[in-house]
């Protein structure tokens, strides 16, 4: 009975409270309004002014023009009359507007226009004299009091005008401040009813919460014991309700779904935890959906990701468990889960490792079995070179058939000796290596007419194996000769740049074939990666990124052109030059 007295009471208090606010804002609304309609009738009295000042200066400038011209004969001194006459009208006509609300300044409004108009004619009528050559008589005009009349009579009335609309400003000056003590006072009026208002509820707020304190004690703590236990765990745990909607997420899984705990909490549980399946892409089965249909614990299918909220995918691992009450009811499920990505890395590593050695293996058998064939060649090509029947042509395809050769060997002996490579290091002109390459694969460059632009610049030495460096150019430029479309085009810029530590040599190779997907860019220079299905190895610009580095430089790809020019991909090969290299060594 004494709760029901109370609610009674605070439910009355509280509606009599509501009723004077509302009574208090339509109230102020009302002064609020008032103080609007003054405001603006003090701005309607200011303009009225503004515009009688107006007009009396529209009359001076036109009485200056017409003297200016009688006494000098210049027609530019008409353009401060010419200006006057066209706006006099458009001011009269607004002045009459302004002052339609007073009868008083209406009269004197038409008495006025009166004013001007006759004042105007006598300025027409000596302009009208002069220029039809009687300039005596319109100086006789002006020189009688008639024109002097006329302007005193126009500014007297004007000033009638003024005084009027100051007496009316005075008046509307006073109401306005009126309105705005009013208005004020209908503030503070509200602000004292809604502070008592505050107070009153915040005295009845806090009783009521010790009240409910005591009761709530126990199931704090309890509370308190599962959210600690939940969050030590290593795992990424999600709890939800018999319908699936979230009860808790531990900060881990925050991490893991991107939603925290606030915003989770009450929603889906298959909003916050979008799982697919790695490779199809497809939308895998919520394990909480099939925890409420069997009771039991599940585990996820191999090969699952869950999707950050920015769209990352995370492939993880997990099992899902019911939550029972006393009776045995599934009342929720739990959710545990992790992030396997590193194990997914470990076995990815191991995988290319053991690829690694396998190829490494057939290379080094390959490599030692190739040795013998290649010096039989080489002892041919120099037979032939010393042919006397050998033309001067021939001579020098046989002679980029023996580089290449040597190429070859050097390759078999850094495969045999792990780039142990036997060769001395030494300043490389690369515009000297990029020559032969281009003669090398001309009859490929002519089966496809691609057509090539190199531009050697003046790049500046670099310090390394030319053989290698060799290496690296002719992938590029054979790459670019596969990737460019019958008739297409290849670029190749040879220059020196300044990078932000040390002066660069830069070698660019553009194609304007299909160019490379933004997807696989950043696994393009992995190993027994290929875009080339049938012929390729993958280890070609594998090979070429070791090699750059191996000799302190950098490989990386990018669109072509950006100027328009090509639209396929581009290879920017820097390496520093010879000098650096050479005082870090002796460094």
């Amino acid at each position: 009975m004494n709760a029901l007295i109370q609610r009674f009471s605070v439910i009355t208090g509280f509606s009599l409270l509501i009723l004077l606010l509302l009574f208090n804002a339509a109230l102020t609304r009302q002064r609020i309004d008032t103080l609007v309609e003054n405001q603006s009738w003090v701005a309607h009295t200011q303009h009225v002014r503004y515009l009688l000042s107006q007009t009396e200066l529209l009359i001076a400038d036109a009485e200056t023009g017409q003297r200016g011209y009688l006494f000098t004969g210049n027609a530019d001194y008409l353009t401060p009359y010419n200006k006057a006459i066209a706006d006099l009208n458009s001011r009269l006509e607004e002045l009459e507007r302004f002052t339609i609300d007073n009868p008083r300044q209406q009269t004197n409004v038409d008495k006025l226009k009166v004013l001007i108009h006759l004042k105007l004619d006598e300025l027409a009528e000596t302009i009208a004299l002069f220029r039809a050559g009687k300039p005596d008589d319109a100086k006789a005009i002006v020189m009688s009091d008639r024109g002097l009349m006329l302007m005193n009579d126009t500014r007297r009335q004007i000033e009638r005008m003024e005084q009027e609309e100051t007496s009316l400003q005075a008046i509307r000056d006073d109401a306005y401040r009126r309105s705005i003590q009013l208005a004020i006072a209908s503030i503070y009026l509200a602000s004292a009813i809604a502070a008592m208002g505050m107070v009153l509820l915040a005295r009845f707020i806090l009783r009521e919460r010790r009240t409910r304190e005591l009761h709530a004690q126990e199931l704090r703590a309890r509370e308190e014991w599962f959210r600690v236990t939940l969050t030590s765990i290593g795992d990424a745990v999600i709890a939800t309700d018999a319908k699936g909607t979230v009860t808790f997420l531990n900060p881990i899984a925050e991490d893991l779904t991107g939603v925290p705990v606030a915003a989770a909490r009450g929603r889906d549980v298959q909003e916050i935890f979008p799982i697919f399946n790695e490779f199809s892409g497809k939308i895998a089965e919520n394990p909480v959906t099939k925890v409420m249909n069997l009771g039991i614990i599940v585990g996820l299918a191999n090969h699952t990701v869950l999707k950050h909220v920015d769209g990352r995918l995370t492939p993880i691992e997990d099992s899902a468990a019911p939550i029972r009450d006393d009776r045995g009811q599934t009342i929720g499920v739990v959710l545990v889960f992790r992030d396997a990505t590193i194990a997914r890395d470990s076995q990815e590593v191991l995988r290319k490792t053991e690829k690694l050695a396998a190829a490494a293996r057939l290379s080094a058998t390959v490599a030692h079995e190739i040795n013998n064939p290649l010096e039989a060649v080489v002892n041919l090509l120099f037979i032939a070179k010393s042919s006397p029947d050998a033309t001067p042509e021939l001579i020098e395809h046989l002679s980029l058939a023996e580089q290449e050769l040597d190429r070859v060997a050097q390759i078999t002996r850094q495969t045999l000796g792990f780039y142990r490579e036997s060769n001395t290091p030494a300043e490389i002109d690369l515009p000297s290596i990029i020559q032969p390459i281009l003669r090398l694969y001309s009859n490929k460059i002519a089966a496809k007419s691609i057509h090539v632009d190199f531009a050697a610049g003046d790049p500046p030495l670099v310090w390394g194996v030319a053989g290698e460096l060799k290496q690296v150019i002719a992938n590029l430029i054979s790459n670019a000769i596969d990737a460019a479309p019958n008739g297409g085009k290849i670029v190749i810029r040879c220059a020196g740049v300044d990078s932000a530590t040390r002066p660069m040599a830069e070698i660019i190779v553009e194609d304007d074939g299909p160019g490379i997907p933004s997807e696989i860019v950043d696994r393009i220079f992995d190993p027994f990666f290929t875009t080339k299905q049938d012929v390729g190895t993958g280890l070609g610009l594998w090979v070429a990124k070791e090699i750059v580095s191996r000799h302190g430089g950098s490989i990386q790809v990018r669109r072509a052109s950006e100027n328009g020019a090509l639209k396929g991909a581009a290879f920017i090969m820097q390496l520093p030059c010879a000098e650096s290299n050479k005082s870090e060594a002796s460094a």
